[in-house]
């Protein structure tokens, strides 16, 4: 059966592409074992600092190296202390000297990016550093703004609901109706979005009236007009970081003519699959006002982290009965246009990144 909710083929997430698979703070001279992509990984750092990753059970017996050593950057398996290097090289072995082929782990190609480790879904020397999503609107790494309420939640339940939840603007006011929105707001049409869509990036966007100041929004932005607007975008980054709440609150005139942007704000949702029906969920927001505010930052991060977790309570509770579910008899609401665009989207990588070949940074679509 086609897994649910695709169209056919039976692939779960698209190859050939990077997925977040840890906070950078996470990997250390520590072995950190995972499991991403249906395959158990180690991280750790060389003594240079770098990050690395290799299969995270060793060939013989399929000991897990989560509480190796590390040695002279080696890792020294527990069980009977074979040595690994960083590429996954068997090194040494204790009680002989030939070393089987067989005993080398795989070796992942990983990079670190802003606050995050990413790893490629595929042989390592396919590696595209050009499909690495461009992450610099989100300030991960931009001095100006703060990193605020990061952390990660395992979700019993598939990446790509999760994904596409993100991206389904009706549920809020019934899912969210005590944490964002009330049951009034799903009154009348959908929202109308601008859309962006080209390789490796995908936006909808629409704005706010313009509306006179109000005192709590001057606490926050002191140099403020008389009036302002907030401009809306929901992003989708590569394949699994999904920018939902990026809001740039702009200054404007009373005709809503754009004056100066008073700040900018990002709540950011790295979807990674863990394997077929579980994924990891790291989230977290950036911002450029207001950083010395230690209250609005924990409202920020409490609230975020109450509606990821209303949001996760949902999906596991949905997830047991989709085995038997087939997304090609399914019906959809008008409201569900965002979400399903992101769910061909994600189709046509997959189908393009099937076999030998991937689409790299250079051949991607423009628009899917």
């Amino acid at each position: 059966m086609v897994p649910y909710p695709f169209s056919e083929g039976n692939q779960s997430w698209p190859r050939h592409q990077w997925y977040i698979a840890a906070w950078s703070r996470e990997v250390g001279s520590v072995p950190l074992m995972r499991k991403i992509l249906d395959q158990e990984i180690v991280f750790f750092r060389t003594a240079s600092g770098r990050a690395t990753a290799v299969s995270g059970l060793c060939p013989h017996r399929q000991m897990p190296l989560a509480t190796a050593q590390i040695v002279d950057d080696q890792l020294i398996c527990p069980y009977h202390g074979a040595a690994f290097d960083a590429e996954g090289r068997c090194a040494r072995l204790p009680f002989q000297e030939h070393i089987p082929g067989a005993m080398n782990l795989r070796s992942f190609a990983v990079e670190e990016k802003g606050p995050f480790i990413w790893v490629w879904d595929g042989d390592a020397s396919t590696a595209d550093i050009g499909l690495l999503p461009d992450v610099s609107s989100l300030g991960l790494m931009n001095e100006n703004y703060s990193l605020f309420g990061c952390g990660l939640r395992h979700v019993r339940a598939r990446s790509q609901i999760v994904l596409e939840n993100l991206f389904d603007h009706s549920h809020i006011t019934f899912t969210h109706a005590a944490s964002l929105g009330t049951r009034t707001q799903a009154e009348g049409p959908p929202k109308s979005f601008d859309i962006t869509d080209r390789a490796g990036y995908l936006a909808f966007r629409h704005s706010s009236p313009c509306r006179p100041v109000t005192e709590a929004m001057r606490l926050l932005f002191p140099a403020i007009g008389s009036f302002m607007r907030v401009d809306y975008r929901v992003e989708l980054f590569g394949v699994a970081l999904v920018n939902t709440v990026g809001t740039e609150s702009v200054s404007c005139d009373e005709q809503g003519e754009s004056q100066a942007t008073a700040g900018r704000m990002n709540f950011f949702h790295g979807i990674t699959p863990e394997t077929a029906t579980t994924t990891h969920y790291f989230l977290g927001g950036t911002r450029d006002f207001g950083q010395d505010n230690d209250d609005y930052t924990s409202v920020l991060a409490e609230r975020n982290e109450r509606v990821v977790d209303e949001d996760i309570k949902l999906l596991e509770s949905i997830e047991p009965y989709l085995e038997r579910t087939d997304a090609r008899s399914e019906p959809n609401f008008t409201t569900d246009a965002t979400a399903i665009r992101v769910r061909r989207r994600i189709e046509r990588l997959m189908q393009e990144g099937a076999g030998a070949g991937h689409v790299t940074a250079e051949t991607a679509p423009e628009a899917f």
